[in-house]
């Protein structure tokens, strides 16, 4: 049948950061591409969220729009500040800001394909070393969503990365430090008892020849 009135409408989100491992007060990049079908798009609405007492770690200090240019809400440095409490989305802490953007003309939508939609700049400040996973919200007040030329909001599904933090290397240099210190400390104690043991036999010997 001719047409896409009764096409299906698709959307998700893909991310793909800069790395996967970094330092406790490092910086990373994160791209966002866009791949939807079925109609045709003015902007998408989104925001990340990470784990309670997570939240302070990380900030986003720069961000840059590509395809749809006109930001729902550029201001800087954004936060992980809002508390969600709805579905899977519950205790998670978003993003204050959207991160998202529309088209300048809405006579202008976007076609179907898949885009890259934003360039994140983030900055770590003294994260505790282990893995982090970073997600869309999907629940309200602030479920992530493209829409269409109909003014219809067709919610993307919940998309994630993941890095790993690991501690500076500073702190690596003195755990060597201390590791090398504490092998010379055991060494000296092997020795010390090797002397002892090694003089037992010369006095054993000695005190038997006097006996006789």
């Amino acid at each position: 049948m001719a047409g896409t009135a009764f096409s299906q409408h698709t959307q998700s989100l893909r991310f793909v950061p800069s790395g996967s491992i970094f330092n406790q007060n490092d910086t990373f990049t994160v791209d966002s591409f866009l791949t939807f079908g079925g109609y045709q798009a003015l902007g998408i609405s989104y925001w990340l969220e990470t784990a309670g007492g997570t939240q302070n770690f990380f900030h986003i200090t720069a961000i840059e729009y590509f395809t749809f240019t006109e930001g729902n809400n550029p201001s800087l440095p954004i936060n992980f500040d809002f508390l969600m409490t709805n579905g899977v989305d519950a205790g998670y802490f978003a993003t204050h800001n959207d991160l998202g953007a529309s088209v300048q003309d809405f006579t202008m939508p976007v076609p179907p394909g898949m885009y890259l939609v934003t360039h994140l700049t983030f900055s770590i400040t003294g994260a505790t070393p282990g893995v982090y996973t970073f997600y869309t919200t999907s629940t309200n007040p602030r479920p992530s969503l493209v829409e269409d030329t109909d003014f219809n909001d067709n919610g993307i599904p919940r998309a994630s990365f993941s890095i790993t933090i690991v501690p500076e290397p500073s702190t690596f240099a003195l755990l060597a430090v201390a590791g090398a210190g504490l092998g010379l400390l055991a060494y000296r104690r092997w020795r010390a008892a090797f002397v002892l043991r090694s003089s037992q036999p010369h006095r054993e010997t000695f005190l038997s020849e006097g006996a006789i």
